[in-house]
């Protein structure tokens, strides 16, 4: 993967943040069916819209009540390249707690614009058209959750939910964060977080 190609592609000329996951975690992301994805720090969810010609039923800077995480850091993260979310008919409650188990982390508003984007770049189409998915790192006002989706039409749609919350045309996607902060001969070799792995993943975790 070219990483330098693919910031280009999204934000233009943009000096990205050095990439934490190393270059074999990077190599087995078609083989695990998964994308690394990058977002700029202080980017607003209304500038990215923008930048890539998403439509949406709400104006992401008037609507106060979207709560979004690492605002202040540029990141990169991992997440499923499926066209459809998982954990369908399964509550955001319930998604967030097998996210926990495994070391991973939802995604929220920034981050599932910029995965939105990175996927339509590999693959010239949207994801979750016609479904909905929790951002289970984010809130909504005080105890909610922002649900997200593409209609038939492309348009992007986002509501404010409820985390007990559950359909047969909902569900949520992950967001594996690097398990170093730099790439050096002593975290290279430090285990990821993937779907599934259990406490290997986790980014703390207590001696047996």
């Amino acid at each position: 993967m070219d990483l330098e190609r693919y910031v280009s592609s999204l934000y233009g000329d943009h000096q990205a943040a050095p990439c934490p996951f190393t270059e074999r975690e990077i190599a087995e992301l078609d083989e695990t069916n998964e994308l690394l994805v990058y977002v700029p720090s202080k980017l607003r969810a209304k500038e990215m819209c923008e930048r890539w010609n998403l439509p949406t039923n709400v104006d992401f800077d008037r609507d106060r009540l979207i709560r979004t995480v690492m605002v202040a850091e540029s990141h990169w993260f991992i997440t499923s390249a499926s066209p459809t979310p998982e954990h369908i008919y399964k509550s955001g409650k319930t998604a967030k707690r097998a996210y926990e188990d495994d070391g991973l982390h939802g995604l929220d508003l920034r981050r599932y614009l910029a995965f939105a984007a990175s996927f339509r770049l590999k693959f010239d189409a949207l994801p979750d058209q016609l479904y909905w998915t929790f951002l289970l790192s984010g809130s909504y006002d005080r105890s909610g959750v922002s649900v997200i989706g593409f209609d038939a039409h492309g348009v992007l749609s986002h509501h404010g939910w409820m985390r007990t919350f559950k359909a047969k045309f909902a569900g949520s996607r992950y967001c594996a964060l690097a398990p170093r902060i730099e790439i050096t001969a002593e975290t290279e070799m430090l285990p990821r977080a993937y779907r599934g792995s259990g406490r290997a993943g986790r980014e703390a975790d207590m001696d047996d």
